[in-house]
């Protein structure tokens, strides 16, 4: 960690923290698998349960390559959980549409993942954690989105 940083935060415990972020990433495989999906494919169809989204768009939102995100959907669209959807106006275009039985995973994982998040922590405890992940999740969002602009 560079001298600049290490003014800015309490480096052990945000080392600390880091290091449990890797851990509750296993945590979390572990839930979606029991649901029967992956964390990549819980990501996957999350990304695209708000609204259709194009192939391009997602490889950078899942934090996949594009021949693994082309996987993932094949996955996905065998076991009936998604599938292509043409885009009205592009000829070439496809947007990825979550089924119900691919939201019913969502639901699935989702639970599984809150279940075993709060045998893990008090709730005042979930709450201070959802405020810390809020403001992660946005700053990921951002910087998903500087990348794909770059791209483009």
């Amino acid at each position: 960690m560079s001298e600049a940083l290490h003014s800015q935060v309490d480096t052990p415990n945000f080392t600390a923290g880091i290091r449990i972020l890797a851990r509750l990433a296993r945590v979390a495989e572990q839930a979606c698998q029991a649901t029967g999906i992956s964390l990549p494919q819980y990501r996957l169809l999350v990304s695209v349960s708000g609204q259709p989204q194009r192939a391009s768009a997602l490889a950078a939102r899942v934090g996949v390559s594009r021949p693994t995100l082309t996987s993932l959907v094949d996955g996905l669209e065998t076991a009936g959980l998604l599938r292509r959807q043409p885009v009205a106006s592009d000829r070439r275009g496809i947007q990825l549409v979550p089924t119900q039985e691919g939201l019913d995973a969502v639901s699935r994982a989702e639970d599984s993942l809150t279940r075993r998040m709060l045998k893990l922590v008090a709730p005042d405890t979930a709450m201070l954690v959802a405020d810390v992940v809020k403001v992660l999740g946005a700053a990921l969002d951002r910087e998903g989105e500087a990348e794909l602009n770059l791209r483009h």
